[in-house]
């Protein structure tokens, strides 16, 4: 933008003329570069890519290029003295850019040819993308049992992959050559399958950026029809000219298409009862009506499906109905001081549908009557800590009830620890204390023995104050060995009756017990028998005497040994 002058003039008398002309200069760019860090990418995120051009005049143009094709959003700032463009690019790199070129181009559109560009090779990280696929040469739908079956892994990942696993019904599968499943990286191989292996198949890849599974492949392998949940005997109880629904389900690949029925009874020949069936949903129904001894029997059942007649037939023994047996093996579990979990086992059902029954007693008193439909599991609630309970368990049916099984002793246990007292949160008058837990146990403790201690105290105390000794006495010649004289031989006056001993002996002084009576004592009888059956003086035989103590006492003279008149005998 600079002027230019240019001035002519030939006379002093005329002003020169002059001719101005201004500069404007068109200068193509100089230079384009990118800013921030370009070299790799992550797939699925944002990143702001940043452009700068230099020295264009007018500014210049910057426009974005993947693989040759523009990229629409750049947001273009110029600097104040318009010599610096810039432009930001919203960027969101996907797995299937990796490789491609990004270019960045500066151009001044006043100036033909003037452009100038950058480019980098995107470098984009992603996940891996996994795909699975039946071995070459498999037809998926036509699999059976016994064949060998084989899958592919197909993975694409950057960067490549640590880790592949194989999976079935989402659980992941681990090499076992024994049992015919080989995992080898990318390949599954599945050597002599049978029905247990259908089911859904899947790869799993794990790198850097992540872990991917590929869709599942649904593996069908064909196999004949056997009795669904591998059941394949069952009892059917069932009352003379009661119908009775049997009901046979099968389990096949594909799935069954007929069905046949048979029955045997030992008294008479098998009988075909197809014709008497009819199909629901893949399985047979059979109404079956026994009128004699004749109809009670084995009932059979078959299917059939593309690969052939199911090899091992379902059996309903059609039995007399009747009462179920009682449960057995019943256990306590999951027991607290407040309830219990009894579990037992299911005894024959008659041949019909039963529920079971639990009666809980403490001592004669019902406290609880649970039902059960589903099976002979019963959970008690609400019971007494440390309590004894006895259970009874029995079943029954539309037939009747069963026997009772032996009670069952059922001990909760006791109740939890001293819970801690609560602190108030609210006001009260009383001045609280800041005793602590350990503190106040403490003091309690010594309390508790400062009380044990003086109890003690006091009761030696008057044992030793109103203790009378028992006097001496020598034990004549020829007097009994100290085992065979009963324990109690010996008396003391004032506490038992006059003996004939005490008052024919001369050495013998009674103290005198007046003091010692209490006449506001109750009176009471004891029964006595000696321990042995003689008497120590007389060595003759005595009877078990009957003892009065307190009339005796407060009756009797312990200084002549007489005694006074009294309603009841002494002896």
């Amino acid at each position: 933008m600079a002027v230019y002058s240019c001035q002519a003039n030939n006379s002093n008398r005329q002003p020169p003329l002059v001719v101005r002309v201004a500069i404007d200069l068109i200068l193509r760019p100089l230079e384009v570069n990118s800013l921030g860090d370009v070299s790799k990418f992550s797939a699925g995120k944002m990143y702001n890519l940043t452009c700068e051009s230099r020295g264009s005049r007018p500014p210049a143009a910057i426009t974005w290029f993947k693989d040759g094709r523009p990229l629409k959003g750049g947001i273009v700032t110029t600097s104040d003295d318009g010599n610096v463009t810039t432009s930001v690019l919203k960027f969101v790199p996907e797995s299937s850019d990796h490789g491609l070129i990004l270019a960045c181009k500066a151009s001044n559109q006043r100036i033909r040819f003037s452009d100038i560009q950058r480019t980098w090779m995107l470098k984009v990280l992603y996940p891996p993308r996994v795909n699975i696929t039946l071995g070459h040469g498999l037809d998926g739908g036509n699999i059976k049992e016994g064949a060998g079956v084989y899958f592919d892994c197909h993975l694409t990942a950057n960067p490549w992959v640590n880790r592949v696993w194989w999976l079935k019904d989402g659980e992941r599968l681990l090499h076992n050559a024994t049992a015919g499943l080989i995992v080898s990286n990318q390949t599954l191989v599945l050597q002599g399958v049978s029905r247990a292996s259908s089911g859904y198949y899947a790869c799993e890849a794990m790198n850097d950026e992540g872990s991917s599974v590929s869709s599942s492949f649904h593996l069908r392998v064909k196999f004949q029809p056997v009795c669904k949940d591998g059941v394949g005997r069952r009892i059917i109880g069932a009352a003379k000219g009661e119908p009775v629904r049997v009901e046979c389900k099968v389990d096949s690949e594909p799935a069954a298409v007929e069905f046949k029925w048979s029955f045997n009874s030992t008294p008479g020949p098998p009988r075909d009862l197809t014709k008497y069936s009819t199909e629901e949903g893949g399985s047979s129904v059979l109404k079956y009506v026994p009128r004699d001894a004749a109809d009670y029997g084995t009932l059979q059942c078959w299917g059939k499906n593309d690969i052939g007649w199911q090899g091992v037939s379902c059996t309903f023994h059609v039995v007399p109905a009747g009462r179920p047996d009682p449960p057995h093996n019943c256990l306590l579990s999951n027991i607290t001081h407040h309830s219990v979990v009894v579990s037992c086992q299911k005894g024959f059902d008659g041949g019909l549908k039963q529920k079971f029954v639990l009666v809980l007693f403490s001592g004669e008193l019902s406290v609880a009557n649970i039902s059960s439909l589903g099976g002979p599991e019963f959970y008690i609630p609400n019971l007494e800590p440390a309590q004894e309970y006895y259970a009874s368990i029995y079943s029954f049916n539309s037939k009747g009830a069963s026997k009772e099984t032996t009670p069952l002793v059922v001990r909760t246990l006791p109740a939890p620890g001293l819970k801690e007292l609560r602190r108030s949160t609210e006001p009260t008058e009383s001045p609280s204390t800041n005793l602590s837990g350990p503190i106040l146990y403490i003091l309690l403790a010594s309390g508790s023995t400062f009380i044990v201690a003086a109890t003690v105290g006091l009761i030696i105390f008057a044992i030793r104050r109103f203790k009378v000794e028992s006097p001496v006495r020598h034990p004549p010649v020829g007097r009994p060995k100290s085992e065979e004289t009963p324990s109690n031989s010996v008396i003391q006056c004032g506490m038992t009756d006059g003996l004939s001993e005490d008052d024919n002996n001369p050495d013998l002084i009674p103290p005198t017990y007046e003091s010692l009576i209490d006449s506001s004592l109750p009176p009471y009888t004891i029964m006595a028998r000696p321990q042995s059956k003689r008497n120590s003086a007389t060595q003759m035989p005595v009877k078990p005497y009957h003892v009065t103590w307190a009339p005796i006492l407060q009756s009797r003279n312990c200084s002549t040994q007489t005694p006074a008149a009294h309603k009841e005998s002494s002896v």
